[in-house]
Order: structure tokens, then C-alpha cells, then sequence
């Protein structure tokens, strides 16, 4: 019996900062990091339109930090968590299995997503 592969994804807000850890595709990486900026509430920079995720290593993961903007509660955080969705929609096979919210103060919170990709 083959074991599914596992995805985890941490979206930190404010400001929006992202970590993936698991087997995700670089194209769905570099297609998230043109669109979150366009996603957020906060004006637009043109100095900026993109946003550069970093690999690290320890332990293996993705990670992206948008400094300059900024997610509300009412339309932005649903906005980034959307296209978070669709992203991985886009990329095939991820099923949602589990999430968590964690309020930290009056200001940041933190959304966990668990998906799974059943391997054949």
C-alpha cells in the first residue's frame, strides 16, 4: 500500500507570510508569488509586483513574506486563502483533510491547512 504524500500550509497574517512544507510543484510556487500581491487589500506596488518564495532546508520547506502588505479580516485573508486553493486545485490530486486557525493577539493570526495526495 502506497503512503500519501502530505502537505502543510501556514498562512501567517499581518503582514501575509506563507510556509509550505511538502512536495509542491515550483510552477504552483512562482504562480502564488504573482498573484498574493495582487490578492492583498493593501494598495498595490508596482515596485514590487511579485514575490520571491525561498527555499529552505531545514527543515525542507517554501517560504514567503509580503512586508509591505497587508490582509483584512473582511475580503484580503479569504482572498490569499482562495487563491492558495486554487493554486493547488490547478496543480492536481490535493484533497483538504484537516485546518486549524490561531488567534496570537489582537493582530496576527495563523491558518494551518493539511492536504493529502493519495500516491499510486
Amino acid at each position: 500500500m502506497a503512503v500519501p504524500a502530505n502537505l502543510i500550509v501556514n498562512l501567517t497574517y499581518n503582514p501575509p507570510e506563507i510556509a509550505i512544507i511538502g512536495p509542491i510543484k515550483e510552477t504552483t510556487v512562482e504562480k502564488l508569488g504573482g498573484i498574493l500581491p495582487q490578492v492583498c487589500t493593501s494598495a498595490p506596488s508596482s515596485k514590487e509586483p511579485t514575490v520571491t518564495f525561498i527555499r529552505n532546508e531545514s527543515p525542507p520547506h517554501w517560504y514567503a513574506k509580503l512586508p509591505g502588505s497587508y490582509a483584512n479580516e473582511e475580503l484580503g485573508q479569504s482572498q490569499i486563502i482562495l487563491t492558495l486553493l486554487d493554486c493547488l486545485e490547478e496543480e492536481g490530486g490535493w484533497k483538504l483533510k484537516a485546518s486549524n486557525a490561531l488567534n496570537h493577539d489582537n493582530t496576527k493570526v495563523t491558518y494551518k491547512f493539511f492536504f493529502v495526495k493519495p500516491v499510486s
